[in-house]
């Protein structure tokens, strides 16, 4: 019996090949501007996405990526900022402990969640020493608090992962499938239990590494239970982190086991979408994991995603998925919000990448216009870039925000003054310098001596 997610008859393939303009891998000749610098897969929806909708997130550290920039432009995301009690508010600085980290501990808060009679209650938290306990299923590894305050913190996540069912749109983010089991309470852990724990009880705990079914099935329990519990259609956007693995309990180069655990889990996702019109796989891992890797991770670690990547991702999101949401931005022929275009702009300048540049800011100089300290980086790097054209219309648009400031009309004249033949816009310019600022004499005596003498008609002899 065939596993095959997708058949066609001979007809249909070529004829899909023949109308997919996207079916070639690009190259340097052929569509290579579509993956370097910054990848931004095509995507096909299979619903759409109101500007009204809400949002429930949950996953890996990369939920919380897009949580945050959903937020940002305007999206009720119900997820975002639990009212978890003081514990929560004491621990809110550890930003990963509402992260869950594979579809089994997913799987997990979402059933307790649902269907509170299965939820173990105190058996999950465990004691670490006489006043500290630990919360595995969260990113909790100390809790120096007493246990009923634990749980009643717990009481109020579980009340938030609840909100799943009301969500318009449900975002799941895989992140890896090295995972810990409690062979006692027979589940799946969301993070390793400490080692004084294991150390306790040595045959308690026991690491597994999931497979292809283990994580597919978890997928379609989910699919199921929220199915099940739900009053209004599903809506569900699945993603895989892009996130690698810190480290691996298994003696692999963390390379090969990273790769493992994000090709398991993409394969899983292909599956689990294939046969379901609610729901969608989204390329985010794509898009961070093929673009320049300069600009795909901010803090120097090749782990964190960067901001402005993460900007552009959310830009495709509702470009692709939220007709209603009104967007001015445009690159590549292809509509874009603001913040992606200020993104796009940010990563083109630390790549040198001035051609694109200069195309970026000619699509969207109303945009620029209102970022003075984004538009002054854009002419410098246009200079650097020898797009001077460019540079001085960015530059242009400074000097009309703010024309009381000489520097920025002498900035503006010292890039026209560049070109030969742009000699007597300069002297246009130098005329409106004379009159805004007429004690700068100094600045345009120097630059009227770069200047080719104006062209003299001879006077006729007698």
């Amino acid at each position: 019996m065939s596993d095959a997610i997708h058949t066609a008859s001979s007809a249909e393939a070529f004829a899909t090949a023949k109308r997919n303009a996207l079916r070639r891998y690009p190259s340097p000749k052929h569509d290579g501007a579509r993956l370097y610098p910054l990848v931004s897969p095509a995507v096909s929806p299979q619903f759409s996405v109101s500007a009204q909708d809400s949002i429930f997130a949950i996953g890996s550290c990369f939920a919380r990526n897009l949580e945050g920039a959903l937020h940002a432009a305007g999206m009720n995301v119900l997820s975002r900022d639990p009212d978890l009690g003081p514990i929560g508010e004491n621990v809110g600085a550890a930003s990963n402990y509402l992260n869950k980290y594979t579809a089994a501990s997913i799987l997990n808060d979402l059933k307790w969640a649902l269907e509170r009679d299965s939820f173990p209650g105190e058996k999950i938290i465990y004691p670490v020493d006489e006043n500290t306990f630990c919360d595995p299923q969260l990113g909790l590894v100390r809790l120096p608090y007493p246990l009923p305050e634990i749980m009643d913190m717990r009481e109020r996540y579980l009340n938030v992962m609840a909100q799943a069912i009301d969500a318009d749109v449900v975002i799941i983010t895989l992140g890896y499938v090295e995972t810990w089991y409690d062979k006692e309470l027979d589940l799946y852990l969301n993070i390793a239990p400490p080692p004084k724990l294991c150390k306790a009880q040595p045959d308690r705990f026991e690491f597994r590494v999931l497979g292809f079914n283990d994580v597919l099935q978890a997928l379609n329990e989910i699919y199921a239970l929220l199915k099940k519990h739900r009053t209004k259609p599903l809506k569900i956007l699945l993603t895989v982190s892009p996130v690698p693995l810190i480290s691996t309990f298994r003696d692999v180069d963390i390379l090969v086991a990273n790769t493992y655990s994000k090709s398991v889990q993409r394969a899983a996702a292909e599956t689990f979408v294939s046969d379901k019109s609610d729901v969608d796989y989204f390329p985010s891992y794509e898009t961070v994991t093929l673009s320049n890797p300069e600009v795909s991770w901010s803090r120097g670690d090749y782990r964190h995603v960067s901001p402005d990547v993460v900007a552009r991702i959310m830009s495709n999101v509702l470009v692709s998925y939220a007709p209603d949401m009104e967007v001015s931005g445009v690159h590549q022929g292809r509509a874009m919000t603001d913040g992606a275009v200020m993104a796009t702009a940010r990563m083109l300048i630390k790549l040198n990448e001035a051609d694109e540049l200069a195309e970026l800011f000619c699509a969207n100089r109303a945009i620029f216009s209102a970022h003075e300290a984004l538009l002054s980086e854009v002419s410098s790097a246009l200079q650097r870039g020898g797009k001077l054209t460019e540079a001085a219309d960015a530059v242009h648009e400074l000097v009309e925000r703010a024309p009381e400031r000489p520097v920025l009309l002498q900035q503006l004249i010292s890039i026209v003054a560049q070109d030969p033949e742009n000699h007597q816009k300069t002297r246009a310019l130098l005329a409106t310098h004379a009159k805004r600022f007429p004690g700068r004499e100094v600045f345009r005596k120097r630059v009227a001596r770069s200047l080719k003498p104006e062209i003299q008609v001879d006077q006729p002899s007698d």
